[in-house]
């Protein structure tokens, strides 16, 4: 057993001799094992329990095991105590993912606070195969079909290769005690139900269930890699990441990438997906790839529109609603990431060439020409301007498209105005040519819209 589970440590490169670990303990067979394994292999462990306070005394009999069995294995132990149902009457989530959510904040603040490098928890191969058979009863792609992965960001799975089993078998060898949650002994959540009765019915048609599942799960994981291949190449040529697009807030993907992939609705659901986007959406989204321009989708944190040649996908956050007044030059803060900066410039002469093609977000207009208070806005319907270098009088709006800005930037887009409604600058765009400073002009304003973070 111990080499079984070094070896796999190896091959997955999970933990770190020189480095300490945490190891979530419950005090049931699981975490006991894992606890005891790590412990006897050599590397640095310190265990945490949680009392979740949901099962009264036996809560409490639970936390007095790991301290004992801790003190007998000199294991330092963390110890903390939830109110698990004030907290999920107050988030308004179950029981269960109450627990969940305390426990992981928990775990993740004491890696920092101990500088461990991860959390090890007691997950096994039979977890993973009643996490496949979830996720197929749930509806799910391939992803959900190949099991709990051995890391996670910081959290660590090194007895995946066991199955029960061999863990039940390794502490009796060990003649080690443990305890059992006799809340996991009651089908009335569904995990319990697959664990308790669905499980137990697939045995009777192959008693070797769990390895089979797991064989299915390994060729899918291979699957998924061939497929992930294919998705990173077809994203590679719009250069399109997860990362890259909460950096940079809107992002737009030509539909002729989704359209020439060899399953739209795949590469759909791996862009949508993780951005929470859900099924029903998605197939809304690939159904209306040619036909529904200008409709929007929305997730908790994202909003999808389309295009005639474009899939454009935008943060919330990035949704500007903006009306700020400047009453006279100075320094003023326009949102939480930006400032507006407005200045007088005595000697014209002194403005060169080089500087005002240096920055779309600084321009110099004659002072003469604008009235404050200035206003920052964004852009309505039937706002107009004359564009730099032009007489005519353009629609914003008119102008935007020709520059084939999409729907999300078209709303964003923010006009700054005079007193008058005077429009002044399409901001990072263009200036209005009425205001434009000539060599007649005795005072110029200098306006930057700028970061706050380079003030």
């Amino acid at each position: 057993m111990l080499n079984k589970v070094q070896n796999f440590i190896n091959k997955h490169q999970l933990l770190d001799n020189n480095r300490r670990y945490l190891v979530a303990l419950s005090g049931g067979a699981d975490s006991v094992c894992l606890l005891l394994i790590l412990h006897k292999l050599g590397y640095a462990v310190e265990a945490a329990h949680c009392n979740f306070k949901l099962r009264g005394e036996e809560s409490n009999r639970d936390e007095q095991f790991c301290i004992d069995l801790c003190k007998r294995q000199n294991i330092k132990i963390h110890l903390i105590h939830f109110d698990t149902r004030e907290y999920a009457a107050l988030k308004k989530i179950s029981i269960e993912m109450a627990a969940r959510d305390l426990r992981y904040r928990y775990f993740e603040q004491l890696c920092r606070d101990i500088d461990a490098a991860g959390i090890c928890v007691g997950h096994h191969q039979d977890d993973s195969v009643e996490t496949i058979l979830l996720n197929l009863v749930r509806g799910t792609g391939i992803k959900g079909l190949t099991g709990i992965k051995p890391i996670n960001g910081l959290i660590i799975r090194p007895l995946l290769v066991c199955s029960k089993e061999d863990i039940n078998a390794y502490l009796k060898a060990e003649g080690a005690t443990y305890i059992t949650d006799s809340s996991n002994l009651v089908p009335d959540v569904m995990r319990n139900k697959i664990r308790l009765q669905v499980l137990p019915l697939l045995r009777e048609i192959n008693p070797s269930v769990e390895h089979a599942i797991m064989q299915t799960a390994s060729h899918l994981i291979e699957t998924e890699r061939v497929v992930e291949g294919a998705v990173e190449t077809a994203l590679s040529s719009v250069a399109f990441s997860h990362n890259r697009l909460t950096v940079c807030g809107c992002f737009e993907i030509p539909l002729k990438v989704f359209l020439d992939f060899s399953s739209p609705a795949y590469l759909l659901f791996h862009v949508l997906s993780p951005l929470g986007f859900n099924s029903a959406q998605i197939k809304e989204i690939n159904a209306g790839l040619a036909t529904s321009v200008g409709r929007i989708w929305e997730s908790a944190e994202y909003e999808i529109t389309l295009d005639a040649l474009s899939l454009v996908i935008s943060r919330k956050d990035h949704k500007k609603a903006l009306h700020k007044r400047f009453p006279e030059e100075g320094l003023y803060v326009v949102d939480s990431e930006h400032s507006i900066r407005i200045t007088y410039i005595n000697n014209v002469e002194a403005i060169t060439s080089e500087e005002l093609r240096r920055d779309p977000y600084t321009i110099y207009i004659d002072a003469a020409q604008a009235k404050f208070p200035l206003i920052l806005r964004n852009v309505v319907n039937g706002d107009k301007f004359v564009p730099f270098g032009m007489t005519g009088v353009k629609l914003v709006s008119d102008f935007l498209t020709d520059l084939k800005k999409n729907r999300f930037e078209k709303r964003n887009q923010l006009l700054l105005t005079d007193a008058t409604n005077l429009s002044l600058w399409l901001v990072g765009l263009r200036t209005d040519n009425r205001v434009r400073y000539t060599k007649k002009s005795t005072q110029v304003l200098k306006i930057s819209y700028i970061e706050t973070h380079n003030i």
